[in-house]
């Protein structure tokens, strides 16, 4: 349609509202099909709001058909301590004796000891240097002893010599010098983690030191610093006795105790007096040097502490068991003792196992031992340094476990990790470390008498390092099976739920019975769970009732008051008639006896004698309802089944209504309808549309003609005037005439 206004410019006539009139008239058919096309749109969302509640009721009853909520049954048990129970459908209504005698337990494996190496307190003198985890790494090399002005030469390899072997070459190196002139027996020992170098025997004095710093040849070894004798040596000594100052055992950060040691301030209470110890570098110290000063520290108190004093008294650390211990001997009367105070910076004392222990002062001579062991698994190191004494290092190992293969490397992986590994491989146990006792524990997931298979693969042994017994059940406790008793009759189950017990019912044991005692175990309706579906679908069928109503409403309009109301299917007596007739569908009587309808479950359409308008609508009693249940829950259970009650029947004559598979079906029948015809409406508006444009472009375009021709003949009019001398003034007092758009005045 063309944009351009009209306005009567030449003709001076409001040529726009008359082509605005015409086009109005020649409208009227296109408006009559829009009207009717938002006419069918409504009844086809009708439809489609009438199939959704027509399938909320379907879904309603398939609570009872599928579910099978009709015949739901609930258990209730006279002692949840000792069980409880659950029914499904159909399960006998019926009352049970149960004593429980025993409960199903789950197989435990537990390490047969405690998995860490045990800490000695001692330098393992048999060891390579390069294992023996010393104090301070031993370097290859010559180590030079002098005796008596005479060097000798010492060597030592870390890859094959062990302590004992140098102290040994030491020993014998003094001693032949010496045996050439004197007579006399030299013995190396390690004592409190010390070198200690006894010479006995002699007739004569010698003088006896250790390394070359300088010199030809000087050391290419450090086994004089390391092992502390590079400052001693002894001149001119009969049978002397030459104590190294190093401690040579591992340091404090090397050993596999619970935890890494911290540098800093300990503490004990001797009688009353706060006694401090500073724990060096835990990199640098040794268990032995931190027991030698933290005992001195303590001895040193008990000696000079007291009134009188006890001069007597000697404290001494060592390690007993796994366990560090303090021996008090040697005391005249008793001292009371503790350790830790608030002001500690170190770990140590927990790390050790003596934190927060006591002696009170009423023993003499006490003996204090850790709480705790020394030497325990390292969890997140990696296995070969995780303190499992006797694990073969391999980069592929495999633990199996009931038939699941769990792999380990360990050179990267920690005893953390295999602990996970098991708990995630599907096992069927549960992985745990007990840190109190330095353990390893699998627990069964399921109950029952069953072992768990534990086995390594050909040349690993990670289950027999954890003390696993791996192919036997030494370090294992075999679960028990449940048993009890039902209505006399014996049962055994591997599980704390019993499905075995009485058909469609699941006991859950949590409790034993005292001997002698019974359990009542009562199975009946479900009562709530019916009531929710009843109350569901009453709810969902009174609502396709309302929507039916609204749907299908005709309501006259009074003269004078307010306008008539029609819905958009009140034409459709299918709709109209439908809720009664699926109402008297459900309401039905089904079969003989007293529970024959639904009304006999409590479902009806109101009291007798109710107002007229009140009674279109079900209402459920559950007073009725539960009543009902009570007496025959299995007569109620058929008539709320979909093949022996009114349910189905309605079901099937609600799926006749709406159904998506089948086109023939009410809602889509009528809705494809529908779509039929507002297509066919649609493309009729197409083309009156059509027309209507045609319609206006014709007449825009006479009136533009006509618009013309006036300005034209208006133009010529001008021109014959302007030739024939004529102005607009003599024109209008001679002639009177007047041109349209031209001025007139009077003369």
């Amino acid at each position: 349609m063309s944009s351009i206004q009209f306005g009567g410019v030449v003709s001076g006539l409001n040529t726009q509202s008359i082509i605005d009139a015409l086009v109005a008239a020649e409208k009227q058919p296109l408006t009559d099909l829009q009207n009717q096309e938002a006419t069918l749109t409504a009844q086809q969302s009708a439809y489609t709001q009438v199939g959704t509640a027509i399938d909320n009721v379907v879904t309603a009853i398939k609570a009872f058909t599928v579910t099978s909520a009709g015949s739901s049954r609930m258990a209730t048990s006279s002692d949840t301590s000792i069980m409880s129970a659950s029914a499904g459908p159909s399960a006998s209504v019926a009352s049970y004796q149960v004593s429980v005698q025993n409960l199903a337990t789950a197989t435990r494996a537990l390490s047969t000891g405690a998995i860490g190496a045990a800490v000695t307190g001692a330098v393992d003198t048999s060891k390579t240097l390069n294992n023996a985890g010393l104090a301070t790494a031993i370097t290859a090399g010559d180590m030079t002893v002098t005796v008596d002005n005479q060097a000798l030469t010492v060597s030592v390899d870390p890859a094959t010599s062990t302590l004992q072997s140098v102290m040994d070459s030491i020993a014998s190196a003094i001693q032949t010098k010496i045996n050439t002139t004197d007579t006399g027996t030299v013995s190396a020992s390690i004592v409190n983690g010390q070198l200690k170098l006894s010479i006995t025997g002699n007739a004569g004095v010698h003088s006896i030191s250790f390394g070359a710093q300088t010199g030809n040849p000087a050391d290419s070894s450090n086994a004089a610093t390391a092992l502390g004798l590079d400052s001693q040596g002894v001149t001119n000594v009969q049978n002397a006795t030459i104590n190294g100052t190093a401690y040579l055992d591992p340091t404090l950060a090397s050993l596999n105790l619970p935890g890494s040691v911290t540098a800093g301030q300990i503490s004990a209470i001797v009688d009353g007096t706060i006694v401090h110890y500073a724990v060096g570098d835990p990199s640098q110290t040794t268990l032995d040097q931190l027991m030698a000063g933290f005992g001195q520290a303590i001895q040193s108190q008990l000696r000079t502490g007291g009134s009188p004093a006890d001069t007597g008294a000697t404290a001494t650390f060592s390690v007993v068991g796994n366990k560090l211990q303090l021996s008090i001997t040697g005391a005249s009367r008793g001292h009371s003792l503790s350790f830790s105070a608030a002001g500690d910076s170190s770990n140590a004392l927990g790390m050790l196992g003596i934190a927060n222990i006591s002696a009170s002062g009423s023993t003499t001579n006490p003996t204090i031992t850790g709480t705790s062991n020394l030497g325990v698994a390292r969890m997140v190191s990696t296995l070969d340094s995780a303190g499992i004494s006797g694990l073969n290092s391999t980069t592929a190992g495999v633990l199996t476990i009931n038939g699941v293969s769990i792999s380990y490397n360990t050179t990267t992986d920690s005893l953390s990790d295999v602990i996970t590994r098991i708990n995630k491989s599907g096992a069927g146990v549960i992985a745990s470390v007990d840190r109190s006792t330095d353990k390893i524990e699998l627990t069964a997931q399921a109950t029952g008498a069953a072992a768990i298979d534990i086995s390594d693969g050909q040349g690993f042994n990670l289950a027999a390092k954890l003390g696993l017994a791996p192919g036997t059940t030494a370090a294992q406790t075999i679960g028990e099976n449940a048993q009890l008793t039902v209505d006399g009759r014996s049962i055994v189950s591997a599980s704390n739920t019993v499905t075995n017990a009485i058909d469609n019912v699941s006991i859950s044991l949590v409790g034993q019975s005292a001997i002698g005692d019974t359990q009542t175990l009562t199975v009946g309706p479900d009562t709530n769970a019916i009531q929710t579906a009843l109350s569901s679908f009453v709810s969902a069928f009174n609502l396709l009732g309302d929507k039916l109503d609204s749907l299908t409403t005709n309501t006259p309009g009074s003269v004078g008051g307010t306008a008539g109301t029609v819905g958009p299917l009140a034409n459709d007596s299918t709709a109209k008639n439908m809720f009664l007739s699926l109402r008297s569908t459900l309401l039905q009587a089904v079969g003989g006896g007293n529970m024959n309808s639904l009304a006999s479950l409590g479902i009806t359409t109101g009291a007798i004698g109710a107002a007229v308008g009140t009674t279109s609508r079900l209402q459920l009693n559950p007073t009725t309802m539960a009543a009902a249940l009570t007496k025959d829950p299995n007569a109620a259970a058929d008539l709320l089944d979909s093949t022996t009650g009114p349910m189905g029947q309605l079901v099937a004559k609600l799926q006749g209504l709406e159904d998506p598979s089948n086109p023939t079906a009410y809602i889509q029948s009528s809705t494809a309808n529908m779509a039929d015809q507002i297509k066919a409406t649609q493309n009729r508006e197409a083309d009156q549309q059509e027309m209507v444009n045609n319609y206006t472009s014709m007449i825009e375009a006479q009136f533009t003609a006509m618009e013309t021709m006036l300005a034209t003949l208006q133009s010529q009019s001008a021109q014959i005037d302007a030739e024939l001398g004529i102005t607009s003034s003599s024109s209008s007092s001679s002639s009177g005439l007047s041109v349209a758009g031209t001025s007139s005045t009077g003369g």
